[in-house]
Protein backbone atom coordinates (compact mmCIF):
# COMPACT_ATOMS: atom_id res chain seq x y z
CA UNK A 1 0.00 0.00 0.00
CA UNK A 2 1.39 3.40 -0.97
CA UNK A 3 0.92 6.46 1.22
CA UNK A 4 -1.49 9.17 0.01
CA UNK A 5 0.37 12.22 -1.22
CA UNK A 6 -1.34 15.57 -1.04
CA UNK A 7 -0.73 17.75 -4.04
CA UNK A 8 -1.48 21.46 -4.13
CA UNK A 9 -4.72 20.96 -6.07
CA UNK A 10 -6.09 18.57 -3.44
CA UNK A 11 -5.25 20.74 -0.46
CA UNK A 12 -8.00 22.91 0.94
CA UNK A 13 -6.91 26.05 2.75
CA UNK A 14 -8.40 26.37 6.20
CA UNK A 15 -9.66 29.71 7.35
CA UNK A 16 -10.92 30.57 10.77
CA UNK A 17 -13.71 33.06 11.17
CA UNK A 18 -13.73 34.42 14.70
CA UNK A 19 -17.14 34.65 16.32
CA UNK A 20 -18.39 36.20 19.52
CA UNK A 21 -19.79 33.69 22.00
CA UNK A 22 -21.19 34.11 25.52
CA UNK A 23 -18.61 34.89 28.20
CA UNK A 24 -18.84 33.28 31.64
CA UNK A 25 -17.56 36.35 33.53
CA UNK A 26 -18.23 39.79 32.04
CA UNK A 27 -15.34 42.13 31.33
CA UNK A 28 -15.09 45.42 33.20
CA UNK A 29 -16.66 48.15 31.02
CA UNK A 30 -14.29 50.69 29.47
CA UNK A 31 -16.69 52.09 26.87
CA UNK A 32 -20.32 52.17 25.77
CA UNK A 33 -21.35 51.89 22.11
CA UNK A 34 -24.58 52.65 20.29
CA UNK A 35 -25.56 52.26 16.64
CA UNK A 36 -28.49 53.53 14.60
CA UNK A 37 -31.24 55.39 16.44
CA UNK A 38 -29.74 54.27 19.76
CA UNK A 39 -26.73 56.52 19.07
CA UNK A 40 -29.04 59.55 19.30
CA UNK A 41 -30.48 58.23 22.58
CA UNK A 42 -26.97 57.82 23.96
CA UNK A 43 -26.05 61.36 22.86
CA UNK A 44 -29.16 62.67 24.64
CA UNK A 45 -28.19 60.73 27.78
CA UNK A 46 -24.64 62.13 27.62
CA UNK A 47 -26.14 65.63 27.50
CA UNK A 48 -27.79 64.97 30.88
CA UNK A 49 -24.50 64.02 32.58
CA UNK A 50 -22.99 66.48 35.01
CA UNK A 51 -19.81 68.24 33.91
CA UNK A 52 -17.31 65.98 35.78
CA UNK A 53 -18.82 62.78 34.33
CA UNK A 54 -18.99 64.21 30.79
CA UNK A 55 -15.43 65.55 31.04
CA UNK A 56 -14.20 62.06 32.00
CA UNK A 57 -15.37 60.65 28.65
CA UNK A 58 -13.81 60.60 25.20
CA UNK A 59 -16.06 60.04 22.21
CA UNK A 60 -15.84 58.66 18.69
CA UNK A 61 -18.85 59.24 16.46
CA UNK A 62 -19.87 58.78 12.88
CA UNK A 63 -23.05 58.32 10.93
CA UNK A 64 -25.31 56.24 13.17
CA UNK A 65 -22.47 55.41 15.58
CA UNK A 66 -21.43 56.74 18.98
CA UNK A 67 -18.80 55.24 21.28
CA UNK A 68 -17.95 56.85 24.63
CA UNK A 69 -14.83 55.72 26.48
CA UNK A 70 -14.05 56.36 30.11
CA UNK A 71 -14.23 55.15 33.68
CA UNK A 72 -16.96 52.62 34.38
CA UNK A 73 -18.74 54.98 36.78
CA UNK A 74 -19.04 57.64 34.08
CA UNK A 75 -20.53 55.38 31.39
CA UNK A 76 -24.28 55.94 31.03
CA UNK A 77 -26.97 53.41 30.19
CA UNK A 78 -29.77 53.61 27.65
CA UNK A 79 -31.69 50.65 26.21
CA UNK A 80 -29.87 49.14 23.25
CA UNK A 81 -26.31 50.17 24.09
CA UNK A 82 -23.45 47.70 24.40
CA UNK A 83 -20.77 48.01 27.03
CA UNK A 84 -17.26 47.25 25.80
CA UNK A 85 -14.28 45.92 27.74
CA UNK A 86 -10.95 44.26 27.02
CA UNK A 87 -9.02 41.20 28.06
CA UNK A 88 -5.67 41.53 29.82
CA UNK A 89 -3.93 39.85 26.86
CA UNK A 90 -5.22 42.47 24.38
CA UNK A 91 -6.02 45.67 26.28
CA UNK A 92 -6.44 47.75 23.10
CA UNK A 93 -9.15 45.50 21.61
CA UNK A 94 -12.55 46.30 23.08
CA UNK A 95 -15.45 43.90 22.64
CA UNK A 96 -18.88 43.44 24.23
CA UNK A 97 -18.38 42.76 27.93
CA UNK A 98 -20.61 39.67 27.86
CA UNK A 99 -19.01 38.10 24.78
CA UNK A 100 -15.70 36.33 24.14
CA UNK A 101 -13.92 35.68 20.87
CA UNK A 102 -13.83 32.09 19.67
CA UNK A 103 -10.11 32.38 18.89
CA UNK A 104 -7.09 34.04 20.53
CA UNK A 105 -7.86 37.69 21.25
CA UNK A 106 -4.27 38.91 20.63
CA UNK A 107 -4.28 37.04 17.30
CA UNK A 108 -7.54 38.70 16.28
CA UNK A 109 -6.19 42.10 17.32
CA UNK A 110 -3.08 41.66 15.15
CA UNK A 111 -5.18 40.49 12.20
CA UNK A 112 -7.57 43.44 12.52
CA UNK A 113 -4.68 45.91 12.72
CA UNK A 114 -3.19 44.43 9.55
CA UNK A 115 -6.55 44.25 7.75
CA UNK A 116 -7.54 47.85 8.52
CA UNK A 117 -4.01 49.37 8.48
CA UNK A 118 -4.44 50.57 12.05
CA UNK A 119 -1.11 50.02 13.82
CA UNK A 120 -1.93 52.04 16.94
CA UNK A 121 -4.85 53.02 19.12
CA UNK A 122 -7.71 51.03 20.52
CA UNK A 123 -10.15 49.11 18.32
CA UNK A 124 -13.73 48.14 19.14
CA UNK A 125 -15.50 45.05 17.82
CA UNK A 126 -19.25 45.62 17.87
CA UNK A 127 -21.93 42.90 17.90
CA UNK A 128 -22.87 43.72 14.28
CA UNK A 129 -19.28 42.76 13.27
CA UNK A 130 -18.34 46.40 12.77
CA UNK A 131 -14.75 47.24 13.73
CA UNK A 132 -14.25 50.83 14.90
CA UNK A 133 -10.95 52.61 15.39
CA UNK A 134 -10.98 54.55 18.65
CA UNK A 135 -7.77 56.43 17.81
CA UNK A 136 -9.66 59.70 17.26
CA UNK A 137 -11.56 59.59 20.58
CA UNK A 138 -11.70 63.06 22.12
CA UNK A 139 -13.72 64.89 24.73
CA UNK A 140 -17.00 66.16 23.31
CA UNK A 141 -18.88 69.33 24.11
CA UNK A 142 -22.56 69.81 24.67
CA UNK A 143 -23.00 71.64 21.34
CA UNK A 144 -21.68 68.64 19.39
CA UNK A 145 -23.88 66.27 21.42
CA UNK A 146 -26.90 68.45 20.68
CA UNK A 147 -26.13 68.14 16.95
CA UNK A 148 -25.86 64.35 17.31
CA UNK A 149 -29.24 64.18 19.06
CA UNK A 150 -30.84 66.01 16.14
CA UNK A 151 -29.06 63.95 13.45
CA UNK A 152 -30.98 61.54 11.26
CA UNK A 153 -30.41 57.83 11.98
Amino acid sequence: MTPHTMTPHTMTPHTMTPTLRPRQEPLAPKAVAAVGATSRLLAARLLRLDEPRLAALSVVHGEGLLVALGPEGSLPWVPGVVYLGSEREAPALLMPTTRALSVSTPLVERALRRRFSCPTGALAVLPDDRVVSLLTANPIGRAALTRLVGASP
